[in-house]
């Protein structure tokens, strides 16, 4: 079985668990290249193409690195421009973020970008309009609904597994592939990414995503900065301390470990192998 990789490209500074302002950005060191050079270097020992969502605001600061995540095969998708979660936004400011990050990272790479993540999985009951706003914009794929609820984020009701959704009776032309979860009787168990693949051991993240793989293809997902260590340390509240550096020391070893032991291609890749079916979404 398939399963895609993909990286959400951000620094340590844009995370919500800092919140910083926009305006404030530059007064903090930035550490995305080493991030980057790492997570492909793991990749390539492994010979595996995977999916980076990138910010558009890292892209215009980096136009090389991009281009170099494309040489070496890899596919490009919008996580927007400036790191805004979706339920912060009108529907017109998330319409010009949206086609705003297309246009930059299009500009530089010269391929088209059909895939999207938001910020936060910030699509949520009340954003799912977001949805229909991509596919007006030509995205063919969305990956920012995760299956269970988080204190930013969430969609309890949604599938766990690839669908088309289905807003008001009219299917969209756009495939949402969620954050593979293990299903445990009425609930489910995140795993693939974050918090959840930094706190969990290795050997259940590998019993988990072969779970998922008896039905679906799975997801694996991280930052650069999940793999920085070096990264400034903030004196910052304990569980904001505990979410964004707990065990930043193990994330490559981890995500090394789970390429040597699973199949994965490119997000676009896996959209033309399946056969997925349209959910009613609300």
């Amino acid at each position: 079985m398939n399963n895609v990789f993909t990286i959400d490209v951000e620094d340590w500074y844009h995370t919500m668990d800092f919140n910083f302002p926009q305006s404030t950005w530059d007064n903090y060191e930035d550490r995305i290249e080493y991030g980057l050079k790492s997570i492909m270097e793991v990749l390539s020992k492994h010979n595996v193409r995977a999916t980076f969502f990138v910010l558009g605001c890292v892209a215009q600061k980096h136009p090389e690195l991009i281009k170099e995540i494309v040489n070496q095969g890899h596919e490009i998708g919008s996580h927007g421009t400036n790191h805004r979660m979706v339920t912060t936004q009108s529907r017109e400011e998330f319409r010009v973020d949206v086609a705003m990050s297309k246009e930059i990272l299009e500009d530089i790479t010269g391929v088209q970008v059909k895939l999207y993540r938001s910020s936060s999985w910030s699509i949520v009951p009340k954003t799912i309009w977001a949805l229909e706003i991509l596919a007006e914009e030509g995205f063919i794929c969305d990956s920012s609904i995760q299956p269970f609820k988080t204190p930013l984020s969430g969609f309890k009701r949604a599938p766990m597994q690839p669908f088309y959704p289905i807003i008001d009776g009219k299917k969209l032309n756009i495939l949402e592939f969620p954050p593979s979860v293990l299903p445990i009787f009425n609930t489910c168990l995140p795993f693939c990414g974050g918090l959840y693949l930094r706190t969990f051991p290795i050997e259940y993240i590998k019993y988990a995503l072969k779970m998922v793989n008896r039905k679906a293809p799975g997801m694996i997902y991280t930052h650069p900065w999940e793999v920085d260590i070096g990264q400034p340390r903030l004196k910052v509240p304990m569980h904001i301390k505990f979410t964004h550096y707990y065990n930043l020391k193990r994330t490559l070893n981890k995500l090394d470990n789970v390429l040597k032991n699973f199949k994965f291609i490119t997000l676009g890749e896996l959209i033309k192998e399946g056969n997925y079916q349209a959910v009613i979404l609300k």
